[in-house]
């Protein structure tokens, strides 16, 4: 089983190859939002220098979001064309899962994925439901537990302050990469999802918890 994962949901870019559950490849871009500038030719590349083509793709994997609109649309066209031309399915997942799947499980410690979701607001998981919370209000409920938070995503690094003064330095301790959605992670949850949580082209669709700043204006 091969499965080619593409990550685009916020300002980096990544893909993975997993192999019978196993990660032989994948590539990672942080130069900003040219997603779609790179984005067939990073694919490309990455099936070549592992000796596939897109006929050895078994499944694809792509992220839904919440984040970067525009990211969002570039990996989810991308992946949609190719599922639906080679007839693949494909394994849709949340951003904020993702960064779940990607953190280090730590004894005595709890790991909390949050997304910027701008003008003082962010992506944070309530039960099985994205919501938006304001910042503040959010550190402020997370108070009771601190030193022993280690938050994840990148709303740690947009309100690192705010997050420093209230919870302490150790709940933003992680490396920065750590706290960017990446394909690896997103690759192996599609490896481990079960045969029918696999879909469609035509039944993905990006997950937005709002609607864009520029159709709102």
């Amino acid at each position: 089983m091969k499965i080619l994962a593409i990550e685009t949901s916020g300002e980096t870019f990544s893909l993975a190859i997993n192999e019978d559950g196993k990660n032989i490849a994948s590539f990672y871009y942080d130069y900003g939002n040219i997603h779609s500038e790179i984005i067939i030719v990073a694919i490309e590349k990455l099936l070549k220098d592992t000796r596939n083509t897109f006929q050895d793709i078994d499944k694809f994997a792509i992220s839904t979001g919440p984040g970067s609109f525009t990211g969002i649309r570039t990996g989810m066209t991308a992946v949609k064309i190719f599922a639906q031309v080679l007839n693949k399915p494909i394994i849709a997942a949340d951003t904020l899962s993702i960064l779940e799947k990607s953190s280090i499980k730590i004894r005595g410690t709890i790991i909390i994925p949050v997304i910027d979701a701008l003008r003082n607001e962010v992506y944070v998981k309530e039960g099985k439901k994205i919501v938006i919370k304001n910042i503040d209000s959010f550190i402020k409920s997370l108070k009771k537990h601190k030193n022993s938070l280690l938050l994840i995503g990148n709303a740690t690094i947009a309100y690192r302050k705010k997050i420093i003064k209230e919870l302490g330095t150790y709940s933003i301790s992680l490396p920065y990469t750590m706290h960017m959605p990446q394909a690896h992670a997103l690759a192996t949850i599609a490896h481990q999802s079960l045969k029918d949580t696999a879909t469609t082209y035509s039944k993905v669709s990006p997950l937005y918890i709002r609607r864009p700043w520029a159709e709102k204006k």
